[in-house]
């Protein structure tokens, strides 16, 4: 690439290899890529069936501290496609009305019928109205038919029947509930992520430079222009310089290195030395995250198939008792979990291979943040996710525990089951001790979100205006799940594709 590029994009994960190939398909905007994991190529970490969350040669190494003092791996994908190459390729849209709700909380421009457009390009869905669906966008959505659920979904399925659940066969319909198939942004068994999807078909153009195996240690700045990146890579340390920088490192790695470059919190950059350029109190707050918790069973003999069966395939969402929020709640089945990692729950299970029933709070009102642990970028952020300090995300998970229990006691689910190992039957009726497991076991969904919000100028704890813009910077960009204002009640990987798509769109016309 000859001269100075127009656009530098801070790594190329679910947002940025997104916004690389939307911007590079104008000739005239020279784009440079950087990407702290290794380029793109065809691995078996593409297949779903080979899911797992925390594949070695794609992930940052990072925990999370979930409650008081439990910590636990917090895999973030460090690769070509970030988080859409590792996760469960789940492809939810969140509700009409979290896209509103960000509009109400100053985000003017990033309504439902603004990112509507935005999901209808990015996708190429065969199911339903033209309007609501795109048909050959570079994301294939496939959902499994009812005649290939294994037994254990159908059983899930007639399960949800008996209790007068209502069905849905798209979760991505604007008005859906209810239990029906997930949607995946995959083709057959291969995970169509972001660099396989949007990336890779962008690599051969001459003005799209791709930078991998390289990590951004800080920002350059001007005064309070950013003026490019300061870069490693392979022992060596050099500059990328572009007429504006587009952190799209996520909800975790952008405020760190935001605040390693000093934009965040006075007071908090000073205790490690760091010169504040731009007081940004917002930086590292607001984090949002779905926290979830499972029943684990054993199986009855032959119910479990690792080598042939798919992982999960039909998802419920539904309201919780007492809730005014639509669909703030999901319950999948796991047709076969790996206990080994989880010490616990194996040794109640007493083998190697369980069926967990997952749920999870999809509207959560706990905050926790991310925060430095020294100015030295090797030194990972501290991640505090504060999962239930809220109540109501207590009640409700409480709650969605109990609707699990109570599906897995019905015909014809029960008969799959040899027994529940954990929690013990009785603790059902007693709110502390369910309360109690459920911190035990409790997780986050790796859905980070709200690090570096979005909101209108007037807001002191906004991080970025809506155009993507950091307030009180010249030419510096955020996009990524940083930026979401309110967290979606749906996995958050498709949703935050699309607010790169969106993105492109502003960034283009400015």
């Amino acid at each position: 690439m000859a001269g100075e590029p127009d656009s530098l994009i801070i790594g190329a994960g679910s947002a940025g290899a997104t916004l690389a190939a939307r911007l590079s398909e104008d000739p005239g905007h020279a784009v440079a890529l950087i990407e702290a994991g290794p380029p793109y190529a065809p691995s078996r970490a593409d297949e779903l069936s080979n899911l797992a969350f925390a594949l070695t040669e794609r992930d940052w190494g990072f925990g999370a501290r979930t409650h008081g003092e439990r910590i636990v791996p917090y895999p973030l994908g460090k690769a070509a496609g970030g988080g859409s190459a590792v996760n469960g390729g789940l492809a939810i849209r969140g509700m009409p009305d979290d896209y509103d709700e960000w509009e109400r909380l100053g985000a003017a421009g990033w309504a439902w019928k603004d990112l509507l457009p935005a999901f209808r390009r990015l996708e190429s869905d065969p199911l339903g109205e033209e309007h609501l669906h795109g048909r050959d966008g570079p994301l294939p959505i496939e959902r499994w038919s009812p005649d290939a659920y294994i037994p254990l979904q159908q059983q899930f399925l007639a399960a949800c029947r008996a209790h007068g659940i209502a069905e849905t066969a798209d979760h991505n319909a604007p008005t859906s509930t209810g239990v029906g198939p997930f949607p995946m942004n995959r083709r057959g068994n291969l995970r169509v992520s972001t660099a396989i999807g949007l990336l890779a078909p962008a690599l051969d153009r001459s003005n799209l430079e791709v930078h991998s195996d390289a990590r951004v240690t800080r920002l350059l700045l001007d005064g309070r222009r950013a003026r490019g990146a300061l870069v490693e890579r392979a022992g060596e340390t050099f500059e990328v310089t572009a007429k504006r920088v587009v952190v799209c490192a996520g909800a975790i790695n952008g405020p760190a290195l935001l605040m390693r470059s000093g934009i965040g919190p006075r007071a908090a950059l000073a205790k490690h030395g760091i010169a504040c350029a731009i007081d940004l109190p917002g930086v590292g707050a607001h984090l949002m995250e779905h926290p979830g918790a499972l029943l684990a069973f054993v199986p009855k003999q032959g119910v479990c198939d690792p080598e042939r069966q798919p992982q999960y395939q039909l998802g419920l969402r539904f309201t919780a008792p007492g809730s005014d929020i639509p669909n703030d709640m999901l319950i999948g089945v796991m047709n076969h979990i790996d206990l080994r990692g989880m010490p616990d729950l194996h040794a109640a299970a007493g083998a190697d291979i369980g069926i967990a029933l997952t749920c999870g709070v999809h509207h959560p009102l706990s905050r926790g943040n991310v925060t430095l642990t020294s100015a030295d970028p090797d030194d990972p952020p501290q991640i505090d996710l504060r999962l239930l300090d809220h109540p109501e995300d207590t009640r409700r998970l409480l709650a969605g525990l109990r609707l699990a229990h109570t599906l897995s006691q019905t015909a014809p689910l029960d008969g799959s089951l040899a027994r529940l190992a954990a929690p013990a039957a009785a603790v059902f009726d007693d709110d502390r001790a369910l309360e109690g497991y459920a911190r035990s076991v409790l997780t986050p969904w790796f859905h980070a979100t709200g690090t570096c919000r979005m909101g209108s100028p007037d807001d002191p704890a906004a991080v970025v205006d809506p155009g993507c813009a950091v307030r009180g910077a010249e030419a510096l960009y955020v996009v990524d799940g940083s930026i979401l204002p309110q967290i979606p009640r749906a996995p958050t990987n498709l949703t935050i594709i699309a607010v790169a798509e969106r993105a492109a769109e502003l960034l283009r016309a400015s």
